[in-house]
């Protein structure tokens, strides 16, 4: 199965985005390599005195269910068309002669008809940014908090093959893959198959390509500007999987 755009299978969302988009406020990530980490932490004490009689000394662990889960994502960043949609619509916000949208409304100068690009019926923007601009507006959104939601980089999609669904059943009559996004949730309804003894905040196994990817935050970011490869620049990103507040 084709990806959304026929082309990538890795997807940033920079903020803001819409349950099931994959195309607006999303960035597209040629990725070349991704290494998923899952570290557990299990607290743990040797027994004393346990291999006095028995021989055999013992080690106490109490697994209760914490992990740090980490993704690292290497590629390379080209010129791309992106979508954005904020909420401000008006012209007088795109105006680059004023200094405050006030001003701009106050001149008259700058109307709807004036914007290049302009918004479509959905207040849609689509716009082509240089490879540069691309990798600007990650490090720049990198280093916002959740309190710029347009900056907030809080989902990556990572789209894999997939033969089983979320009940154990294969997707499709000749047993052929469909594309879902990476996570970390198990099949079955809740204290059921997988998820037997899991009774509460149970997130289902993916179904569709547009169900929610890995949720967390950009943890870092860093990318090679290169005369050598004038056509691209390289990147490596650290997404750390994680419930932000």
């Amino acid at each position: 199965m084709a990806s959304p755009d026929g082309t990538h299978y890795v997807y940033l969302k920079l903020g803001s985005t819409e349950d099931g988009d994959l195309t607006i406020n999303t960035l597209a990530l040629k990725a070349e390599t991704i290494s998923v980490s899952t570290t557990k932490t299990v607290p743990s004490f040797d027994v004393p005195l346990s291999g006095m009689f028995s021989g055999e000394s013992r080690t106490v662990a109490l697994n209760l269910g914490m992990a740090s889960k980490t993704v690292s994502v290497g590629g390379v960043i080209t010129d791309q068309v992106i979508k954005r949609k904020f909420a401000d619509t008006g012209p007088e916000y795109y105006d680059a002669s004023e200094s405050t949208p006030t001003a701009s409304a106050a001149a008259g100068t700058f109307e709807t008809g004036d914007m290049f690009p302009s918004l479509d019926t959905d207040d849609v923007m689509s716009i082509e940014m240089s490879k540069e601009e691309i990798a600007q507006l990650i490090h720049s959104n990198t280093d916002g908090t959740t309190f710029q939601k347009m900056q907030n980089m809080n989902e990556l999609i990572i789209l894999i093959n997939s033969k089983v669904n979320s009940r154990y059943q294969y997707r499709n009559a000749d047993k052929s893959s469909d594309l879902v996004p990476f996570n970390y949730s198990a099949r079955g309804y809740d204290n059921t198959l997988d998820n037997q003894g899991a009774i509460l905040f149970v997130s289902d196994f993916p179904d569709s390509v547009n169900d929610a990817g890995l949720k967390g935050f950009v943890r870092s970011f860093s990318c090679d500007f290169s005369a050598e490869s004038p056509a691209s620049i390289s990147f490596q990103l650290e997404f750390e999987i994680a419930v932000t507040v």
